[in-house]
């Protein structure tokens, strides 16, 4: 949760802890305030909080929408110091210059792809277009995906037709700050704030 003081509190995602480091693209109000900032300005956090991804050794599929990629990142660097693992990353976008992270996986050293709905960059359509032609050639050991709802739904169904376990990393606005009050953030019983932001797959299923 990053604050600045007498401004706004949102949550970000966490691209490496030491030193901690975080991605966070000009996108609203509180976002422009930050871009603003100077070096000396006041801004600080609190967490990290809530649920993480569960993983061990294995071959793994990252799959993240915009900027939902950008956790996912630091979810590659932990797997690839496991034994005998490997990450291949679909990385999906409106168009070219919202692609991120692409040559930070590259040199993580994961197999990657791109798509953008364009067709500016990569394979022109849906990242889960480009799952789907992976899953047809290619067996992984589970599915970790972030981004926009109707892109992790789409992934997470077809895990579930591959016999693939997943695992989804909910996006919310919490007007309570993530303190599990105000209810904002409730997905089917869940709260995001307090149970989430990682879930399992199969909660996003219809």
């Amino acid at each position: 949760m990053v604050w600045i003081p007498q401004k706004n509190e949102k949550p970000f995602g966490i691209v490496s802890p030491d030193p901690l480091t975080l991605t966070i693209a000009q996108v609203g109000p509180f976002t422009k305030e930050i871009h603003s900032l100077k070096i000396g300005d006041l801004m600080t956090f609190r967490g990290p909080y809530g649920s993480s991804f569960h993983y061990d050794s294995g071959n793994y599929l990252l799959v993240g929408g915009g900027y939902g990629i950008v956790p996912l990142f630091f979810l590659a660097s932990r797997i690839l110091k496991k034994k005998k693992s490997t990450v291949t990353v679909v990385i999906g976008a409106k168009t070219k210059r919202d692609l991120v992270f692409l040559n930070r996986f590259k040199k993580l050293g994961c197999s990657t792809y791109a798509s953008t709905d364009d067709g500016t960059f990569g394979e022109k359509g849906f990242a889960g277009n480009m799952v789907k032609k992976l899953l047809e050639k290619k067996s992984f050991k589970k599915i970790y995906t972030c981004g926009p709802r109707p892109m992790m739904e789409q992934v997470v169904i077809l895990a579930e037709k591959y016999h693939i376990p997943s695992e989804v990393s909910m996006e919310s606005f919490f007007k309570c700050g993530g303190i599990g009050l105000c209810g904002e953030c409730s997905l089917k019983g869940y709260l995001v704030c307090k149970d989430g932001p990682v879930f399992d797959g199969s909660l996003l299923i219809p």
